[in-house]
């Protein structure tokens, strides 16, 4: 809201000088900006103070504006008229942090393969995509979301033709059958050459639509599905599309006669390779036939290209995958499949409390059932059911939106449950707190015609902390990283209980002073659960 305040935009319109103000730290002083220190003359600051001077004494939520010695721009603010500005509805807020110039975007993320349960590596991408979908859907912009199945290729046919050399009636099969199939297909075909043989060729036979293998295939898949639907639900998890690489399988064959036509494609030792001069080569399709994540990557892009039409797209997965979605990226502008712009969103993984891969205790991939399973145990003690259940997730969404998303994280289960520090069980807590004082009260709407006046250093740092929403908000796009949003979250609510631990909120001897505070619960509250929705949190109404 900083920007709104100061009216940054005019503000720049008057200097060569981009002003950028930060929060300080120093006291007495709420903002500062460092823009002309890189010019060396005092009398060259001077001139550009004085531009800037001019457009802040206009500003009635400026107290104070001066320049230093070293080239720092420090103001002080009007805390009267900057209450006031506070007290806005939550479509006021919203108004804050739109866009200018709305686009459409795709989101793909999650991205779980047919035939495994979900482990908790999908942990990230799923909260991930969500929230920067939330981010930019707030912003005003146009936004689909694509789960993306990893629902073709080699693995299933692994799984298919497991079934078939053991005899395995593929009509009978339940998802607990699929997650001991899948990993004994996936180790016999790395050392049974004859069996890897036939993968490949039933594979080749599927790509084909052979309608014995397709009719299989679709059995396992929605055995899948149906499974992936009901863990999706459980973590309040919810896609715009739920398609996969076999919606395009149909589209391969012209894509790669269109390829051939336009010289795009070369032959290499019997695979097809892309024309474009990259090193390693870009393989479009291997040379029994079968296709790759690139070919239906691409494939998808011709899809979402007459179906949605988007501005960007958006991948959510991954760093390790990073060097293929360089590849993806110009292989669809060699090819001129698009003209949109496309961007890789990496994250790192997730590891246990002792840094080590996050395994069962048995050894194998964590599912993602069991982790929350886990949690919800934990909560259960203390909470309703319907309220652990939110609790579950609200801790899975936020101890993993805390995170920068390139790094690498421990998930401490006993940590994250806990109700003090940076957990989603204190941001819910402090949530309930001011419901539960503005319920007492019957209060939502703000109060008019108090006075202003010897505010406390809990009410400002709390007021300081509420300008910083849409910024904060501003910044979470600019970088794709929704950890500034959760960091912000959290800092909201700290500010909160120190200023509620440290003032008297309900006074009736003093009803100026309570209405003030009041409307800063009520402002505070709507940012909180505006934060709460884009970072995909669910609300608990009492703890």
């Amino acid at each position: 809201m900083i920007e709104e305040i100061l009216n940054l935009e005019k503000v720049n319109s008057k200097s060569d000088i981009n002003y950028i103000f930060n929060f300080s730290k120093i006291n007495g002083v709420h903002l500062q900006s460092p823009s002309l220190i890189k010019l060396g003359e005092q009398k060259d600051r001077q001139k550009h103070y004085k531009k800037l001077k001019r457009v802040l004494n206009d500003n009635s939520y400026v107290k104070k504006a001066e320049l230093t010695e070293n080239g720092f721009i420090n103001i002080t603010l009007n805390f009267v008229e900057i209450i006031k500005y506070l007290q806005k509805s939550k479509e006021d807020i919203l108004k804050t942090i739109k866009d200018s110039d709305p686009k459409k975007y795709i989101f793909d993320y999650g991205g779980p393969n047919i035939g495994k349960s979900m482990h908790v590596g999908h942990l990230r991408p799923l909260n991930i995509g969500r929230a920067l979908y939330n981010i930019y859907n707030f912003s005003g912009n146009s936004c689909v979301s694509d789960i993306h199945l990893g629902d073709w290729g080699v693995p299933i046919s692994q799984i298919l033709t497991y079934c078939y050399e053991k005899n395995i009636e593929i009509r009978d099969l339940k998802v607990e059958n699929l997650q001991e199939i899948y990993p004994k297909a996936s180790k016999y075909s790395n050392e049974d050459d004859k069996f890897k043989n036939k993968v490949a060729e039933n594979l080749a036979k599927l790509n084909k639509l052979d309608s014995d293998l397709y009719n299989d295939w679709s059995l396992v898949s929605q055995l899948t599905i149906q499974d992936i639907k009901k863990i999706l639900s459980k973590l309040n998890h919810k896609f715009d599309l739920f398609h996969g690489e076999s919606t395009v399988v149909d589209l391969i064959p012209k894509m790669i006669q269109d390829l051939k036509n336009n010289n795009l494609v070369i032959l290499d030792d019997g695979a097809l390779i892309s024309s474009e001069k990259t090193e390693p080569p870009v393989l479009i399709l291997k040379s029994d036939g079968t296709y790759l994540y690139m070919t239906t990557d691409l494939a998808t892009v011709l899809n979402r290209e007459e179906r949605i039409s988007p501005d960007n797209y958006l991948y959510i997965v991954d760093s390790r995958q990073s060097e293929h979605f360089k590849q993806l990226f110009s292989s669809v502008k060699y090819f001129n499949f698009s003209k949109s712009n496309f961007e890789h969103i990496g994250f790192g993984t997730i590891n246990d409390a002792e840094g080590k891969p996050f395994k069962t205790r048995q050894g194998d991939v964590y599912p993602l059932e069991g982790l929350w399973e886990d949690i919800y145990k934990i909560l259960a003690e203390k909470n309703s059911k319907k309220n652990a259940r939110i609790l579950t997730n609200s801790v899975l969404v936020f101890s993993d939106l805390l995170i920068d998303r390139r790094s690498n994280y421990k998930f401490d289960v006993k940590k994250f449950t806990n109700t003090e520090g940076k957990t989603a069980i204190y941001i819910q807590y402090t949530r309930v707190r001011i419901k539960s004082i503005l319920k007492n009260i019957n209060q939502t709407e703000y109060f008019d015609n108090f006075e202003i006046t010897n505010l406390t250093n809990a009410e400002i740092k709390l007021i300081l902390s509420i300008l910083k929403f849409s910024d904060t908000f501003k910044r979470a796009k600019k970088h794709n990283e929704p950890h500034h949003l959760a960091e912000y979250l959290y800092e909201l609510c700290q500010k909160f209980n120190s200023f509620y631990k440290e003032s008297r909120i309900l006074d009736e001897t003093n009803i100026d002073l309570q209405n003030r505070r009041l409307n800063l619960l009520i402002v505070c509250l709507k940012i909180i659960e505006i934060s709460f929705n884009i970072l995909g949190i669910e609300t608990v109404e009492e703890m």
